[in-house]
């Protein structure tokens, strides 16, 4: 589900966490909603795994969120989860 990460570009990791902490919901719950383990997200969130796009799509369905990726040539990729006011 994750592959290995190099360079820590973006930091989807910081806003796994960051979001996380805003909606207070736990590593376990957010593994059950989004089908991984407690242990992926535990690593996603220390920076020692990327996450796929559908990954990423899972895990702001998880947290009721719309998933905003950005990607700059020569700056790299910024993840962020914002509030779904659908949700």
């Amino acid at each position: 589900m994750c592959r290995t990460e190099r360079k820590r570009r973006g930091n989807p990791r910081t806003a796994v966490r960051e979001r996380r902490g805003k909606v207070g919901m736990t590593q376990v719950r957010l593994a059950e909603l989004s089908g991984m383990t407690q242990a992926a997200i535990s690593r996603l969130e220390r920076g020692k795994c990327m996450p796929t796009f559908p990954l990423l799509e899972r895990i702001a369905k998880a947290f009721g969120s719309d998933l905003l990726v950005t990607v700059e040539p020569g700056r790299g990729v910024t993840v962020a989860f914002a509030r779904n006011d659908a949700a």
